[in-house]
């Protein structure tokens, strides 16, 4: 079966119908987590005046979709991934009009917030990972995944300057509420045009140590699970790391905003790079990503300011694509290996999101245990390093993963 699909990657077609839809749709919930997803977390940092409520609500995010991923395929495993699709995006926008209505008190409530709110995605990325698997042939992986990141990296330009604006302009809560109220119309949009998805099959039902045992069963995923583990904590790392050290370093909402924007400005066009790469490239294209992202890591170790954060942000989002794309689309081959993933594809989406979400966990969990014995930024930097160093893992864990003798195919799980 992989052999055919190595073949297929050869010969790149344009996007079918049903990607262009679900890249659509996701189009528009990233333009929503865009708008919101750093002034969220600034949010009860504000409103509660504590490092902790924000490291807080984090935790209850991460936890909130393992959760939620567990409840599905045991509860609903007859749910078509549309269904879960359009369900979480409801309770997303949900989230942000409890936001709304609760304004400052919202932060006296960071955990069981985060726990919602990450109840909502849990339901959504469910829905939307299958679909991914779903709907995109081999040989448009690689395509769909360049153009989605470049497609994030825009939304990620246009829409947090827009909402730094906002803030700036309207100023203080309400400012915010604004913001979260751009979200809610970009999650129900997204709601109203998910309607023409694809409509696949149920995701089926899987118990929790039987998605544990992927890791165990099978070599090939137990390497993309640990990558995907430490592409979590990276991601977790920066998301409220470097929140916090904008938020040290310059106590302004806008410039939360420019740097998210120089972040992502950066990553466009080698997002798009990235997802062309032959397959005989991709190993050399991840070890450029997480080099490059650890040797950009240094500059945070510089006199500690504005300017050599929006530095780091622009090398990072430059190169950090390079091992991003390439890495979501071997996920997809490595399930796609197995002979007997069309059964159970829904635990090994299972098995992903637990991945992701523990390596998130861990890195918020070490960032408050380094919050509680240093100060913030010492506390960042650590953690920030330890990810940068982590992502070398991480294309080490892909280039074996491309490797002639995990090329073959794998054993099928046992069976539970």
């Amino acid at each position: 079966m992989l052999g055919s699909q190595v073949g297929c990657a050869a010969k790149r077609r344009a996007l079918g119908p049903d990607p262009r839809r679900l890249l659509a749709s996701g189009g528009l919930v990233n333009a929503g987590l865009a708008t919101s997803s750093v002034f969220v977390s600034l949010f009860f940092y504000l409103a509660s005046g504590s490092v902790s409520e924000m490291a807080l609500y984090s935790v209850g995010r991460y936890a909130g979709l393992i959760v939620m991923s567990l409840v599905v395929v045991r509860a609903f495993p007859n749910s078509s991934p549309r269904r879960l699709f359009r369900v979480g995006l409801l309770l997303s926008a949900a989230f942000y009009g409890a936001l709304i209505a609760l304004g400052r008190s919202a932060g006296d409530l960071a955990a069981p917030l985060g726990l919602f709110n990450g109840a909502a995605l849990g339901i959504y990325w469910f829905g939307a990972n299958t679909l991914a698997y779903d709907v995109l042939e081999p040989d448009e992986r690689g395509h769909y995944y360049g153009w989605n990141f470049a497609l994030m990296s825009v939304l990620n330009v246009v829409m947090p300057l827009t909402a730094g604006f906002v803030i700036a302009r309207i100023g203080g809560t309400p400012g915010y509420i604004a913001v979260f109220a751009i979200a809610l119309a970009s999650f129900f949009a997204a709601f109203v045009s998910a309607r023409g998805l694809a409509d696949t099959r149920g995701v089926g039902g899987v118990s929790l140590r039987y998605a544990l045992s992927f890791p165990l069963q099978r070599t090939e995923w137990g390497r993309m699970w640990i990558a995907l583990v430490l592409r979590g904590f990276k991601q977790a790392s920066g998301g409220v790391g470097l929140i916090l050290l904008v938020a040290l370093a310059t106590h302004s909402s806008r410039d939360q905003g420019e740097f998210a924007a120089m972040a992502s400005l950066a990553g466009v066009g080698t997002s798009l790079v990235a997802g062309r790469l032959p397959a005989r490239w991709r190993s050399t294209g991840m070890w450029v990503g997480a080099t490059g992202f650890a040797a950009a890591t240094l500059l945070l170790f510089l006199h500690l300011n504005f300017r050599v954060l929006l530095a780091y942000g622009f090398v990072t989002g430059l190169i950090y694509p390079t091992l991003m794309v390439p890495l979501a689309s071997l996920v997809l081959e490595t399930i796609a290996d197995d002979p007997l993933a069309h059964k159970l594809r829904g635990g090994y989406v299972l098995s992903r999101e637990i991945a992701a979400n523990v390596g998130r966990i861990v890195a918020v969990g070490l960032l408050v245990i380094f919050l509680a014995v240093t100060s913030p930024t010492r506390a960042v930097l650590i953690v920030l390093t330890m990810a940068a160093v982590l992502q070398l893992v991480v294309a080490q864990l892909g280039r074996t993963g491309q490797s002639p003798a995990s090329r073959q195919p794998a054993a099928a799980p046992v069976r539970p």
